[in-house]
């Protein structure tokens, strides 16, 4: 009975395997239930068992991914009460490059601007807690801050992961050192 959950999580795993390397090569609405089957080994009832159809597979792709990105950033702010940017910036940079397939490709062009919508609505408050002052600020003022930091963070961290010629450390240091100078 245990093998059961271990073949589901497999299986599951598998057609998501299956549909992200045909995501990466044309739209999704390109992508058929059939095609996704056939890459991964099993029929289409298999694939029914879990997902409705390829948008849900999408969809759930998606949220685990910002599930797990989330919890790291709850972590991160629960556990830290001191200002550490270099230990913050490392956070986003290390999960980035640890979900370097996914994250890279969901925040690229051909990728999907919800996705990039809400990571930025995760990561802003681990970065608005420590350098972002918020007095004499209107609500207007912050989102155009907040547009401001995360866009530029994050291209950053996309561009040095596609090609990384400093490792991580260097990386973290210059960009703390260059975009907050005074820190």
């Amino acid at each position: 009975m245990k093998k059961q959950p271990l073949i589901t999580e497999q299986t599951k795993a598998n057609l998501k395997a299956a549909f992200w390397k045909l995501y990466t090569e044309k739209p999704i609405e390109k992508i058929s239930i059939k095609q996704i089957t056939d890459l991964a080994g099993y029929n289409r009832g298999t694939f029914y068992l879990y997902y409705e159809d390829v948008y849900d597979i999408f969809h759930q792709i998606e949220e685990e991914l910002l599930n797990q990105i989330q919890n790291i950033i709850e972590g991160s702010l629960l556990n830290n009460e001191t200002f550490d940017l270099s230990r913050q910036m490392g956070i986003i940079v290390e999960l980035v490059q640890t979900h370097s397939d996914h994250v890279a490709y969901l925040l690229s062009e051909h990728g999907d601007p919800q996705f990039t919508k809400r990571l930025k609505e995760i990561i802003w408050p681990l970065l608005n807690r420590y350098f972002v002052p918020s007095k004499d600020h209107t609500e207007y003022q912050m989102g155009l801050l907040a547009e401001f930091y995360l866009s530029g963070v994050l291209s950053a961290v996309i561009k040095w992961n596609d090609d990384p010629k400093m490792d991580i450390d260097e990386f973290i240091h210059f960009m703390v050192r260059n975009i907050f100078p005074g820190m």
